[in-house]
């Protein structure tokens, strides 16, 4: 008696889940699931950025008496804005490829500048917008990758003057190149959605921006040398991921 009551208790264990649907096939849909990272996925980002560029003027102009005059600022703020990408999960490795655009407030604002009297002087990065490559190795619900590729951002620089002539303007703007790298941490919450924390380095180049002063002084030429500017940003993000991945039941067929 004994061992037949082991006996039915060791097939209601082992066959009953089996037979809860009366097709021989569990009626959880995910039971068996193991999650794969492949496939097309979109969604949104936020976070902070503090960074550092620099002004030179290479000539002697409205805002300054000497060429090669040269200040500093540090530019910082918050993003927000979404990303879309996909992946392709090869066993224990994971490639893919991501665009993401960003509308920004990094900025910085400075009131006369050592040498410069009562001039301020505006630097705005308004956007950037990435395409880069990824390479992570996921651990179930758990992926750890970096990433790489190309960055380009609207720089717009604003000055204006003090005494002895105040209030001449000049505000000359354009998109700069660079290059991101970065490295994140993203989280299977469910099947579908990801949430994921990334750490961003951005490096947009130098250029000469040009433009005429308007205001008190409309029409004198204006230029100023941007050094390179570097800045570097906390992200956290929440995906829908469309991965490819069979379900249990489908895969039992």
């Amino acid at each position: 008696m004994r061992w037949s009551t082991l006996l039915l208790a060791a097939l209601l264990v082992t066959g009953g889940g089996a037979l809860a649907d009366g097709s021989g096939v569990r009626s959880n849909t995910y039971c068996c699931y193991v999650p794969t990272w492949s496939g097309v996925y979109a969604g949104f980002q936020a976070g902070g950025a503090w960074g550092d560029t620099g002004w030179s003027f290479p000539f002697a102009e409205s805002f300054n008496t000497v060429p090669g005059q040269h200040f500093s600022v540090s530019p910082g703020g918050a993003l927000v804005g979404g990303q879309l990408g996909i992946n392709q999960q090869f066993g224990g490795i994971l490639l893919g490829g991501e665009l993401a655009f960003v509308g920004t407030d990094w900025h910085e604002t400075l009131n006369g500048p050592a040498t410069f009297g009562d001039e301020r002087f505006k630097t705005v990065i308004s956007n950037l917008l990435t395409v880069t490559a990824r390479a992570g190795v996921p651990l179930g619900d758990h992926l750890f990758y970096g990433k790489a590729g190309y960055a380009n951002g609207n720089v717009a620089l604003g000055a204006l003057s003090g005494p002895p002539i105040p209030g001449i303007t000049a505000n000359p703007s354009h998109r700069e190149d660079g290059w991101t790298a970065g490295a994140g941490w993203e989280y299977r919450i469910g099947r579908s959605l990801v949430f994921g924390i990334e750490y961003d380095y951005v490096d947009l180049s130098g250029s000469r921006f040009t433009t005429t002063t308007a205001g008190a002084l409309p029409g004198a030429p204006f230029h100023v040398d941007l050094d390179s500017l570097r800045e570097q940003a906390v992200i956290a993000r929440l995906s829908i991921l469309l991965d490819r991945g069979p379900t249990a039941s489908a895969s039992t067929k």
